[in-house]
């Protein structure tokens, strides 16, 4: 495991369990991991997963802020309001498609794989800043397909670090299920 894996699995772990008690701190924790991860999957040649570190990077700068500010006032999570699920999934379809071109243009390893995981955690970070419930278990299925990406590309300890996350994006659900208004 290199240093830069180690870094970021320290401080995404902290950054999901800071989510979880939904505390502003999760950001910082969390942009900590982000820019470890991107030097990583830039010289694994994972360009979906750099630029998605890239986005990450912007939404946990706007998470941060938006958390912040609401920091005085109650700021509970709830569901995903059902006018919204079409809205996601076509989103999704059209990152994941406009994703996947990009990446076979600039030959990017398992590049439909990697498309749909960024897709996704795009849309799913977008839920999580609006504080949707929902968004953990979109996360324990993006996770968990993350496992595979990273054993097919041998990073030992990426896989190792979204097995973990998978695992607390489960307990993330059971959590903000329980006090949300």
């Amino acid at each position: 495991m290199s240093v830069l894996g180690l870094i970021a699995l320290i401080s995404g772990v902290l950054g999901v369990w800071l989510t979880i008690h939904q505390s502003v701190w999760c950001w910082p924790m969390a942009l900590l991991s982000v820019v470890c991860s991107g030097i990583d999957f830039y010289e694994s040649r994972l360009f979906g997963d750099l630029g998605l570190q890239v986005i990450y990077f912007a939404q946990g700068v706007f998470g941060w802020w938006v958390w912040h500010a609401r920091r005085e006032q109650a700021f509970p999570s709830s569901h995903m309001p059902r006018r919204w699920w079409p809205f996601i999934f076509l989103i999704l379809g059209l990152l994941w498609l406009g994703m996947f071109y990009l990446l076979v243009y600039l030959k990017g390893n398992r590049a439909g794989l990697d498309a749909l995981l960024t897709a996704g955690s795009l849309v799913t970070t977008f839920m999580m800043i609006r504080k949707w419930a929902e968004n953990w278990l979109l996360w324990v299925l993006i996770d968990g397909t993350y496992i595979l990406l990273y054993t097919l590309t041998n990073l030992w300890s990426y896989a190792l670090l979204y097995a973990v996350y998978t695992v607390m994006a489960w307990y993330g659900w059971t959590q903000w299920r329980k006090i949300r208004s």
